[in-house]
């Protein structure tokens, strides 16, 4: 009997050490962090999967999907310019020589790039939500969402 308890009890044991090292192999490989392009690469792929699977119609799903693109793509050269306005920024704020004039222009060019970026971003989701039915823009909601959440984050870093 105490053969059969030793026996169970090391296979027992070889069990658990087991299954500790598959969790710490696990939490490991899952611990490693994306860079914001694969983020944004793992975030488009997951919204063209939930587009293709709520919008039955593969012609219009298509269209949807490059649109997203297009929008995502938007939505990364705005982060790109705002990035470019703060170091600008920074850098005539560290020159004493800087003029009122110097930060109204910088101010003003801004301004219109952002202008130009709420232009052509409404008139994507125009066409998005023109190509798409109320129930079906409200499921693909938490796609769109998380893509959003991600490129907040990387604007604020």
């Amino acid at each position: 009997m105490t053969i059969v308890l030793s026996y169970r009890s090391g296979r027992t044991l070889r069990v658990v050490v087991c299954l500790l090292l598959a969790l710490i192999a696990a939490t490991g490989c899952s611990s490693k962090s994306l860079t914001p392009e694969q983020e944004a690469q793992a975030d488009l792929s997951a919204c063209d999967a939930q587009i293709r699977k709520v919008v039955a119609d593969p012609a219009r799903a298509d269209q949807l999907v490059a649109l997203t693109d297009e929008f995502n793509k938007l939505g990364w050269q705005s982060i790109a310019s705002v990035t470019e306005y703060r170091a600008r920024v920074a850098a005539l704020n560290s020159d004493y020589d800087a003029t009122r004039e110097d930060f109204e222009a910088l101010i003003s060019k801004q301004d219109a790039v952002r202008e130009a970026f709420l232009k052509k971003a409404l008139a994507l989701r125009e066409q998005m939500t023109a190509l798409t039915t109320d129930a079906e823009w409200e499921q693909l909601k938490s796609a769109r969402l998380g893509a959003l959440e991600n490129g907040l984050k990387q604007l604020g870093s």
